[in-house]
């Protein structure tokens, strides 16, 4: 890549919209670029490689804006560049391993091998992967495929990164090991690329050997270590240590020497593991740092690239990415804009912002579909959209809860604070101007949104697991907002509330009930999905009769008996008269259920191997049922079914994720189906040539 005006081939048909871009059949836009996997510059530093569960995103670094979209079939998870810049290596969502020709934007070849890291040769002849079951570095040729060479650092295991370094002159090869599946210090071994034979087991590490680099002139070898804030240096000459950096505390460090020799670090802490991160760069010599930022990059490793010593690119705090130049006193950021694991996506009732959430952290960005941008209200924000059209926008930021109407988001409705707890789940019903949050210990607080007054304050007692931080993550009105429905995770127990006495009406336990679906539009039922247990016979599916504090209706089948009850999926139809069920059942289908005939209406079937359903909505006018998959092997897309109500007619099916499709919803018009998915990204599908 010594040709900085080289043009990067971009996806066929392409504009200057990026959110076109190699699209599926029947997609109109893309929402969120994908959850970023990976960063890494080109050689000459002019371009920036975004490796997401969308794809391969192709960045100037000059400008930081996207110029193109490649291997958008199955995701890109981890990327890599030859020195030479000729190639590229990409691994997809199944680990596959390909190598591309950057100028021609083409496949060259593609490897099937187990790994844990892999790169180029100083020399960019040979491709070297590591198996760390193995504890085996193996060596190909990058063009044809071709295994060269085998390296295996017996009596050693492989190391728990196994990252690999060469020496600039490709005669030394430099990966990890440990002396055993028990043991946590992890060995550096050093292999004669020419000879194929062992020169040196480095030891010192007390745990994980994060990564590994040679000095430009090749006679030193740095390795950072994972959370222990230490790097140790050796001379290749005679193999002993020479330096040792500490007192970085518990972070990842990432060493890297820059062209002239000179040798820093990058050191990643996390604040609260998988949330908020400390990035620092600092020059280990002096101990002068260097560039230091707090950003929720979600506690990933590959989020944050350290290069030559003299750049940096990570994830921002606010969905963008950042570079860092060594000398600049600035960061050069892009709009890059990632939906971390969004799980349920909501149109507003005009039909012109969509809410997409995320399932475990219950953020949510509001897209405005026109313009196909991100509306940012400050903190993390909540949609709720109701029969009449209204919507409204509940915002949390620091511990301050605030009411918005999402038409007019610059004049608060109501705003409560004075809560020392993090929020974690809301919910809001205009018809008794109520507003409720939960908490990360389970107190969920109600209020009055007109008086500003709080109503009464409920405990939903978490039932903790071994290792498992529980909390709520289903917190539900009734239509008329006497009631409240509270879900602890993975259906370990759900209960109803009477939110005017401030009671608890009824307890749904985690060993009986393995899912609840929430209220039915008319407020008379909450649907529920047993939990299948060897010493007792459970309904698969139960209608609870909110009044009568009772099961009011049951289907109980083997035939649609489900494998486990907290993946079953529910969706009203928005008249009540229906209720959809599918997940994850012995049978693949989906069964509509008459709620007034009590009785199964029609049962859907899935085609052969399609037998986990994550995602089931209803279009607002009720005919038609869209049901999205979870990912299986063998999926090069995830399929998305249309069918129509009445007869259970297949419509159309939609393929574009390449992993699970966690959300579904129609807009109000019925035009569009928007999709979220696992890969970070929503899809918006035109329906108009199939209703």
């Amino acid at each position: 890549m010594e040709d900085k005006k080289l043009v990067i081939p971009a996806p066929v048909g392409a504009g200057d919209d990026a959110t076109t871009w190699a699209l599926p059949e029947g997609a109109i836009a893309r929402l969120g670029q994908g959850l970023v996997e990976d960063l890494v510059f080109s050689p000459d530093g002019y371009y920036l490689a975004v490796g997401t569960r969308v794809g391969l995103w192709w960045y100037e670094v000059e400008t930081m804006s996207p110029i193109a979209l490649w291997g958008a079939e199955r995701g890109v998870f981890v990327a890599t560049f030859s020195p030479n810049g000729k190639w590229i290596a990409i691994s997809d969502w199944e680990s596959h391993i390909e190598v591309w020709d950057v100028q021609q934007g083409l496949r060259v070849t593609q490897i099937e091998t187990e790994w844990n890291h892999f790169t180029f040769s100083s020399n960019s002849q040979w491709f070297a992967t590591s198996d760390s079951t193995t504890g085996t570095v193996h060596l190909w040729h990058p063009e044809t495929g071709e295994l060269l060479e085998k390296f295996r650092c017996e009596p050693e295991k492989g190391g728990s990164f196994m990252p690999i370094a060469f020496s600039p002159d490709t005669h030394l090869l430099a990966s990890t090991g440990r002396a055993g599946a028990d043991s946590d210090a992890e060995s550096i071994i050093v292999w004669d690329t020419e000879s194929g034979k062992r020169v040196a087991c480095l030891t010192g590490h007390t745990g994980s050997v994060y990564r590994l680099c040679f000095s430009p002139c090749g006679r030193f070898l740095a390795a950072g270590g994972e959370e222990d804030g230490t790097v140790r240096v050796w001379d290749t000459a005679n193999w002993q240590q020479i330096q040792i950096y500490t007192d970085y505390g518990d972070a990842d460090m990432n060493p890297s020497y820059s062209p002239e020799g000179v040798l820093r670090a990058t050191a990643i802490s996390y604040i609260e593991r998988f949330r908020d991160s400390i990035i620092t760069v600092w020059a280990l010599e002096s101990n002068e740092k260097l560039y230091s930022t707090i950003e929720d990059i979600g506690g990933t490793h590959g989020t944050v690239r350290f290069s030559n010593g003299s750049q940096l690119a990570h994830e921002s705090g606010e969905g963008g990415i950042k570079v860092w130049f060594f000398g600049n006193l600035h960061t050069q950021e892009s709009d890059y804009q990632p939906t971390f694991d969004p799980n349920s996506v909501i149109f507003s009732g005009n039909g012109e912002t969509l809410a997409v959430e995320s399932r475990y952290y219950a953020e949510a960005f509001l897209w405005d579909i026109e313009s196909k941008r991100p509306r940012r209200t400050g903190g993390r924000q909540h949609l709720f959209t109701f029969s009449n059209g209204d919507s409204y926008i509940v915002s949390i930021n620091e511990g301050t809860v605030t009411l918005l109407d999402s038409e007019n988001i610059e004049s608060p409705i109501a705003e409560f604070t004075g809560h020392d707890k993090a929020w974690v789940q809301q919910a809001f019903t205009p018809a008794a101007n109520l507003l409720a949050c939960a908490d990360e210990e389970g107190t969920i607080v109600v209020w009055n949104a007109q008086s500003g007054h709080e109503q009464c304050k409920l405990k939903h007692q978490l039932k903790y697991l071994p290792h498992d931080q529980s909390q709520i993550t289903l917190l539900e009105f009734s239509p008329d907002g006497k009631f409240l429905l509270s879900q602890e995770f993975c259906g370990k127990s759900a209960r109803l509330w009477d939110v005017e006495h401030g009671e608890e009406i009824h307890e749904f336990p985690g060993d009986k009930v393995g899912n609840v679906g929430g209220f039915s539009p008319c407020g008379l039922y909450v649907a529920c999905g047993g939990e299948e247990a060897p010493d007792y016979m459970l309904p698969d599916y139960m209608l609870w009769d909110v009044s009568l504090r009772e099961i009011s209706a049951v289907i109980q089948s083997e035939e649609t008996a489900p494998v486990n009850g907290i993946y079953i999926k529910f969706a009203f139809s928005p008249c009540g008269s229906y209720l959809a069920c599918g997940g994850e059942l012995k049978q693949p289908e989906i069964l509509l259920w008459d709620i007034k005939q009590s009785q199964i209406h029609k049962r859907i079937s899935l085609p052969k191997h399609y037998d986990n359903m994550m995602a089931l909505a209803f279009s607002s006018c009720g005919k038609y049922l869209a049901g999205g998959m979870w990912w299986q092997p063998g999926f090069k897309k995830v399929p998305i079914h249309l069918w129509e109500v009445e007869t259970g007619k297949l419509i159309a099916t939609f393929l574009g994720h390449p992993t699970d499709v966690q959300g579904l919803a129609f807009s109000p018009n019925n035009e569009l189906l928007a999709s979220a998915s696992f890969d970070g990204s929503i899809l918006l599908w035109d329906l108009t040539p199939y209703l």
